[in-house]
């Protein structure tokens, strides 16, 4: 351990630039919040990684901070494809690397975050050292997840592009997207446990539908946004509503899933009625 990150978080709470880390599972929209979000203001990087045939809007990651956190996994002997729960460990290198990175953007951006699915994994890291950082939570219907993530795939495999081992391995492990689904979700629902306040959940049928991301996010926490509309950064007709039933090989799963997907609901609904509240004050 080291024993100067006590002294280091304690120091960046009176820190003069605000924090919104977009957190959220691959394929559950989170890079459609970031494409809005970075139009609205908010820095998300200096390098970001480069649109692909799945995702041809763009990802919105900084490379730096993707970088990091997959050294940060195969440090830890992991890759992305977590399915269980994980408790990272975390060496000094890693520390200062990101003391790094939340400096020169503390020093350089009034309003900053980044974007990256593997996030999730390394949240609570991120708050002991920001520690009035907010997360904008984003999920999708584990059934739609799961689809999204085979079809990407399996066309990678057939058109023999990136690593055939992990494309095979949605086909070796049929349970696979569930239990990355449930690791990265749960992580993600622990830490909207530990600090309420400092959440805002956002599901994939509220950005389809329309829902003022920007409005809700200044609203909520006073950041400095402007008003975007969705509109402008997302074509709903691209993701098409696909929840239906979930195959699953293990059936001891389908309870825990079951369980996540309510409490992730019960985190939106949660969500909405304290915004309907602070609007009622404002509106007096």
């Amino acid at each position: 351990m080291y024993s100067g990150r006590r002294d280091y978080a304690e120091e960046n709470a009176g820190s003069l630039s605000d924090q919104l880390i977009i957190a959220g599972f691959h394929r559950s929209g989170t890079s459609a919040a970031a494409r809005l979000l970075q139009r609205a203001g908010l820095f998300l990087g200096y390098e970001l990684l480069e649109a692909l045939p799945s995702n041809p809007y763009g990802h919105f990651e900084d490379r730096e901070v993707v970088d990091l956190h997959q050294q940060m996994l195969y440090n830890n002997e992991r890759t992305w494809l977590v399915d269980e729960p994980f408790l990272p460990v975390v060496n000094e290198s890693h520390w200062q690397k990101m003391r790094q990175v939340v400096e020169r953007r503390n020093t350089e951006h009034r309003l900053w975050g980044f974007k990256d699915p593997r996030a999730c994994l390394f949240i609570m890291l991120w708050k002991y050292l920001l520690p009035g950082m907010k997360i904008l939570l984003v999920y999708r219907h584990f059934s739609e997840v799961t689809r999204s993530l085979g079809e990407r795939h399996s066309s990678e495999l057939f058109l023999n592009r990136g690593n055939r081992l992990v494309h095979a391995r949605f086909w070796e492990e049929p349970d696979l997207a569930l239990k990355m689904w449930l690791a990265h979700n749960n992580a993600l629902l622990a830490f909207a446990r530990a600090y309420p306040e400092d959440t805002l959940a956002l599901s994939m049928g509220m950005i389809r539908d329309g829902f003022p991301i920007t409005w809700a996010i200044k609203q909520r926490w006073g950041l400095e946004i402007e008003d975007v509309p969705l509109g402008e950064a997302f074509n709903p007709g691209v993701v098409a509503r696909r929840v239906g039933r979930q195959p699953v090989s293990d059936r001891r799963l389908a309870d825990k899933v079951r369980a996540t997907w309510r409490a992730l609901e019960e985190l939106r609904r949660r969500t909405e009625d304290v915004l309907v509240e602070e609007a009622a004050v404002v509106g007096r």
